[in-house]
């Protein structure tokens, strides 16, 4: 009985083959050894990027409140008046029923609102008396100013305080400055914080005039709702009018601790 006599040649290329496949196969498991390694990199890189842009922004943020600050002094405020602004826009609002991350941030970026003062000479800022209409004009130029000076950015809280710099003395019926804005075309973060801005201005005494009543300056915001103001902002603001004065009452406890303690440093506009 005769026996098959192997095909060699067919099993010379079946070894070959599973020669090729074995090194396929050690290709493919150091490629995604190296695709794993890549990922890696790139997150490591993306993680380094990532707190690089927020060490950045916090920098920026400091700095722009850091000059905020110095302008009120500047202009005879109190350093408290941007935290007061900060707070009161917060609460308007939460009563407008704003989502608390957007009040949050607001709270923080209306602190930044009069920063543009700073590029306007103290002459203009501590004069006691009127204004001429020259410097009126140059003062009306700080909303301009503060919105240069935080110029363009991808971040959103910088992004709002910007707007706010830009757009908080606009009013609801376009006799505003200094882009003559009206109505809805006001960002809401302006329209907030022009109506937190007017109360406090007038209930603080400035080098040029005497604090009004609480009372009076609220009577004043419900006589312009729907001309200098807009009106869902002023009633969601007479809404919550006994915790505008309650907040009020607890900063300037807080002002008069701090110029007790000469404790202005550090960061003031957190205190709560």
């Amino acid at each position: 009985m005769t026996h098959p006599t192997p095909d060699t040649s067919l099993h010379r290329q079946i070894e070959r083959l599973t020669r090729q496949l074995e090194s396929l196969e050690a290709d493919r498991s150091n490629a995604h050894t190296l695709l794993d390694q890549a990922r890696a990199n790139l997150a490591r890189t993306e993680r380094e990027r990532d707190q690089a842009v927020r060490a950045v922004n916090q920098l920026r943020r400091d700095a722009f409140l850091n000059l905020a600050r110095d302008a009120e002094y500047r202009d005879g405020e109190s350093p408290m008046h941007t935290f007061r602004i900060g707070v009161y826009a917060g609460l308007i609002a939460t009563s407008l029923g704003c989502t608390p991350a957007w009040c949050e941030m607001l709270e923080r970026a209306a602190q930044m609102h009069d920063i543009g003062k700073i590029g306007i000479h103290d002459s203009i800022l501590s004069k006691t008396g009127p204004l001429t209409t020259e410097e009126w004009r140059i003062m009306r130029e700080h909303p301009r100013i503060g919105a240069a000076i935080i110029g363009q950015s991808t971040e959103p809280l910088l992004q709002m305080a910007g707007e706010i710099a830009l757009t908080h003395h606009e009013h609801y019926n376009g006799a505003g400055y200094p882009l003559g804005l009206c109505g809805n075309d006001i960002p809401l973060a302006g329209r907030i914080v022009g109506v937190a801005d007017f109360f406090d201005a007038l209930t603080h005494d400035r080098n040029y005039r005497k604090a009004l009543p609480v009372d009076t300056v609220l009577s004043m915001i419900r006589e312009r709702r729907g001309e200098q103001f807009d009106p869902q902002v002023v009633d969601a603001f007479l809404r919550i009018s006994s915790q505008i004065k309650a907040a009020r009452q607890r900063i300037i406890e807080q002002e008069r601790f701090c110029e007790a303690t000469e404790g202005w440093d550090g960061d003031w506009w957190m205190l709560a």
